[in-house]
C-alpha cells in the first residue's frame, strides 16, 4: 500500500514539473522544419543554443526580450511574455544566397590530385593555452596556396588539463563530458571573417577524456578554397551527455559575493595550445552572444601575469588540402 502511494505521489510530482517547463521550438516559417543549434541571444552578453530539434527551454534567468538568429534567416526579436504557453517561433528565410559546393572531383581527377598536409602545432604547456566557453567562436585562416585546392580536413590541437580556477563547482575528472562544436566556412574580407560562403556545416563532439593532443575533423563535402583563402569558424555549442547529445545550459553560473549575486562565465574543455604570431596561422575569436560581434586577436594566455608583456597568439591548427599535381 505504501509503495503504491509513493509511486502515485512521484507520478504527480513528475507531471507537475513537466507542466511547469516552459519552452519554444524554432522552425522555418515556410517548411515548418525545426532549426537545430539556433542562436538565442539574451542581449546582455549571454545566450544559449536550441537543441538538435530546435527546442529552447526557458530558465527563470532568461530575460523577457531575446534575439533569435540562424544563418540564412532574418533575425527575430521575441518578447517571452507575448508567447502563449509552449509554442513555435518561426524564422523567415533571407534572400541571401550562400555559395554552393560546385566543384566535383571524379575518380579520374582524384588520381591526378595530390594531398598536402600542414601539421598542427602542439604542446601541453598550461602557461600558454586558451580556453573554451559556451558560445565562443574561433576563426582559423586557411590560405589558398595552390590553384583549385580542396580542403579535406582540419586538425584542432587541444589541451585537456582541467584548470577551471574555481569557475566551476566540480572538476572535469569527477564528471567527464563531451563538448559539441560546429564548423562553418566564412569568406576572407581584409583578414577578417565575412559572410558564410557555403550552405554546409559540420557538427562534431570532442570527447576530452578520450583524445590525446589533437582532434581531426574530416569533411564529407568538397570544400573548395576560394582564391583569397577563407576562414574555418568553430563555435563552441556546449556540453553533451554520455550519448553525445547536446545538453543546453545557461552559459553562466551565479555565485554570492559579499552578499551580492554575481554571474560568472562557465569555462569548459577543451583548452587550446597557443603559439606566437605567425603569418600563415592567423586565429581570431569572439563571443557569438557579444554586443559588438567584432573579431579580436588573442593577446594573452588563459593564465597570465599582469606585468608581463605577451606576443600576439594563434592556435596552430593543421589541415589537409588536395590540388592538381
Amino acid at each position: 500500500m505504501f509503495k503504491k502511494k509513493f509511486l502515485f505521489i512521484l507520478f504527480c510530482l513528475s507531471v507537475q514539473l513537466y507542466a511547469q517547463e516552459r519552452y519554444f521550438v524554432v522552425k522555418d516559417s515556410i517548411t515548418k522544419e525545426k532549426l537545430p543549434y539556433t542562436n538565442v541571444n539574451f542581449l546582455n552578453g549571454y545566450g544559449i543554443f536550441s537543441d538538435e530539434n530546435g527546442k529552447v527551454i526557458l530558465d527563470k534567468e532568461v530575460p523577457n526580450q531575446i534575439k533569435i538568429t540562424h544563418i540564412g534567416y532574418f533575425d527575430k526579436i521575441v518578447s517571452l511574455d507575448e508567447l502563449h504557453g509552449n509554442t513555435d517561433v518561426f524564422l523567415t528565410a533571407s534572400t541571401e544566397i550562400l555559395g554552393e559546393l560546385k566543384m566535383t572531383v571524379s575518380g579520374n581527377d582524384a588520381r591526378k590530385r595530390k594531398e598536402y598536409v600542414v601539421k598542427p602545432t602542439m604542446h601541453d604547456n598550461s602557461n600558454e593555452m586558451y580556453w573554451s566557453s559556451l558560445g565562443q567562436q574561433f576563426a582559423f585562416y586557411i590560405p589558398n596556396d595552390r590553384k583549385n585546392s580542396v580542403l579535406k580536413s582540419v586538425v584542432i590541437p587541444v589541451i585537456v588539463k582541467d584548470l577551471y580556477q574555481g569557475m566551476a563547482n566540480q572538476s572535469f575528472e569527477d564528471h567527464p563530458y563531451g563538448t559539441m562544436m560546429k564548423i562553418e566556412f566564412m569568406s576572407n574580407v581584409g583578414n577578417q571573417p565575412g559572410k558564410k560562403v557555403y550552405d554546409y556545416d559540420k557538427v562534431f563532439v570532442i570527447q576530452s577524456a578520450k583524445v590525446e593532443g589533437k582532434v581531426e575533423v574530416k569533411f564529407d563535402e568538397t570544400i573548395a578554397v576560394p582564391e583569397n583563402g577563407f576562414f574555418v569558424v568553430m563555435t563552441v555549442i556546449g556540453k553533451t551527455d554520455e550519448k553525445g547529445d547536446y545538453v543546453p545550459e545557461l552559459p553562466f553560473g551565479i555565485r554570492e559575493v559579499n552578499g551580492e549575486k554575481k554571474k560568472f562565465i562557465k569555462i569548459i574543455l577543451p583548452n587550446y595550445p597557443l603559439v606566437a604570431d605567425s603569418k600563415n596561422q592567423l586565429t581570431l575569436f569572439r563571443h557569438v552572444f557579444g554586443a559588438s560581434g567584432n573579431w579580436s586577436r588573442i593577446e594573452r594566455p588563459m593564465v597570465y601575469k599582469k606585468d608581463k608583456k605577451y606576443p600576439m597568439y594563434n592556435i596552430g591548427i593543421g589541415y589537409t588540402i588536395s590540388s592538381p599535381k
